[in-house]
């Protein structure tokens, strides 16, 4: 049922942007910006069971897999959330670019993992 919640606060965010970007665009995108912010709060809050599994799963697994692939998600996820909020802003150029930067740090969180698994194939050729 939160997601009737989440949706309904969704759309009285978006009927408040609307009617303030005529007049007031500058408060309709503070309006956006903080609907996005408490939706990702309230999604957050139930992602944390997820994280705690995963966690307990990290531990009993030999390597880094799992703790390298939630840094990676949370990268991506941060990446998204700024380039959507440059977007909404009207900043198409830095959103552009925050998605890049949020790319090549995700790869660059991986390497190790990519560096695992291309090992692994090379003692299996072997």
């Amino acid at each position: 049922m939160l997601i009737f919640k989440l949706a309904a606060a969704a759309l009285v965010a978006v009927v408040l942007c609307l009617a303030l970007k005529k007049d007031q665009p500058a408060f309709a995108f503070l309006v956006s910006v903080g609907a996005a912010a408490g939706l990702l709060l309230a999604a957050a809050r139930q992602v944390e069971p997820l994280v705690a599994w995963l966690q307990t799963l990290d531990a009993s697994l030999p390597g880094q897999g799992i703790g390298c692939l939630l840094r990676v998600l949370g990268i991506v996820l941060v990446a998204q959330l700024a380039a959507d909020v440059c977007r909404e802003g009207g900043l198409l150029a830095a959103a552009t670019a925050a998605e890049l930067c949020g790319r090549v740090l995700a790869l660059l969180q991986a390497l190790p993992l990519l560096q695992q698994l291309f090992d692994a194939y090379a003692g299996y050729l072997q």
